[in-house]
């Protein structure tokens, strides 16, 4: 639990109502409590390629899982938010990951729609925590 205290002067009262004419200023002080969830722990998330022959590359014979496990015990809520980073390139339209090797990068998907997953930017993908994406 963070707490946020916010002092605040010089605010005024104001009454509705022909009598009052004056106003008054007041201090204020407006404390916020924040129970924000805790970070998860992300293991496993290695995807390992072997050897690839890159005139061999159709879209799908190289397809591998991402194999992880979501750790998020104290969570407050099973509504989550993913973000993925890295350094990207741009082939053919898509942002995709960079793999140092021109023309080459690896495209992140979802796995039951195989919809490209955006990268760039400030993107975040929701999830429940029982059903996380893989």
């Amino acid at each position: 639990m963070k707490g946020v205290l916010l002092p605040v002067a010089g605010m005024v009262l104001l009454a509705c109502g022909s009598a009052w004419a004056d106003s008054k200023t007041v201090n204020l002080t407006l404390r916020i409590l924040v129970d924000a969830p805790p970070p998860c722990t992300v293991k496993g998330s290695a995807v390992e390629f072997g050897n690839v022959i890159i005139k061999n590359i159709d879209g799908s014979n190289y397809r591998q899982p991402v194999g992880y496990t979501l750790n998020c015990s104290n969570s407050v809520s099973d509504d989550l938010q993913m973000q993925l980073q890295g350094t990207t390139t741009t082939i053919n339209g898509e942002t995709v990951l960079s793999t140092g090797i021109n023309g080459f990068g690896i495209r992140i998907q979802d796995a039951s729609s195989h919809a490209p997953v955006a990268l760039a930017g400030n993107n975040w993908l929701p999830f429940n925590v029982n059903s996380r994406p893989g």
